[in-house]
């Protein structure tokens, strides 16, 4: 179906808060989604794909399970990133304006590369922050990249395929945040490493391009994934009565 970015936006707000997201992580959540889908990566799709498991499990606790002042380590029992993935990036940010640099490890979580449209905001917010993580078998692993700059509205995403060194296994649940006042500390990406196969590359002009499209001429969604969407979505809406007919918008004076 051809719909409306807003249209879009507004229904994953519904349908994720039909889901029993909190207030406030159904709309960073949504976002997310939109932010792939306005750019041209599928964030329909994904979130498509994933429906049926978020609509069958529980909210996934966030677990600190290191912290020694320069790295935090915590864990998400294998929920999806749209579960609590910004409150990983904003500890991030936090400690960057701290001490100069922070550093987060979320174990355990799915969906990573809903992370991107997060990025985009750290860096609207003034923080330059990259994003690491692996897809794949663990000893054929695809590499991404992801880097924003606090001086730059949307980021630069990179996929390499590398073979680890040979015997070494990507570690395939893990997303890895690091955030800096310096955007000078993040690391250069090596496409020219001859281990090291660049596979896809989205400059933030060719994001800027699929952003534009999106906005003036909307974006295609599949028909099941729209309508399942709007069945959730449903689940938030007050049905009318004759009270409420006869009251119209707005509230009235309570009677004296």
């Amino acid at each position: 179906m051809h719909v409306s970015l807003n249209e879009f936006t507004l229904t994953c707000r519904r349908a994720l808060d039909g889901l029993g997201f909190p207030p406030g992580e159904f709309e960073d959540a949504a976002d997310m989604v939109v932010w792939l889908e306005q750019h041209g990566l599928g964030g329909a799709r994904l979130l498509g794909e994933i429906l049926p498991r978020l609509a069958g499990e529980q909210w996934p606790a966030l677990a600190l399970r290191h912290d020694d002042g320069g790295c935090v380590i915590m864990t998400m029992e294998h929920g999806s990133l749209l579960h609590g993935g910004s409150l990983a990036a904003d500890l991030a940010c936090t400690r960057a304006l701290e001490s100069g640099l922070g550093l987060v490890r979320l174990r355990g979580c799915r969906d990573r590369s809903f992370i991107l449209g997060y990025l985009a905001r750290c860096a609207r917010r003034g923080h330059h922050i990259a994003a690491f993580w692996c897809t794949g078998e663990p000893r054929r692993a695809i590499q991404n990249v992801a880097v924003a700059l606090a001086d730059e509205r949307l980021p630069v995403f990179r996929r390499f395929r590398a073979d680890g060194g040979g015997e070494q296994e990507a570690d395939t649940d893990t997303l890895t945040l690091m955030a800096t006042r310096d955007f000078a500390m993040l690391p250069a990406a090596p496409s020219d490493h001859p281990r090291i196969e660049l596979l896809e590359m989205v400059t933030a002009e060719e994001f800027d391009a699929r952003s534009r499209r999106a906005w003036d001429q909307g974006v295609e969604i599949d028909r099941w994934v729209w309508q399942e969407l709007k069945s959730l979505a449903d689940r938030k809406l007050v049905a009318a009565t004759e009270a409420s007919r006869a009251r119209g918008a707005g509230e009235t004076r309570p009677a004296d």
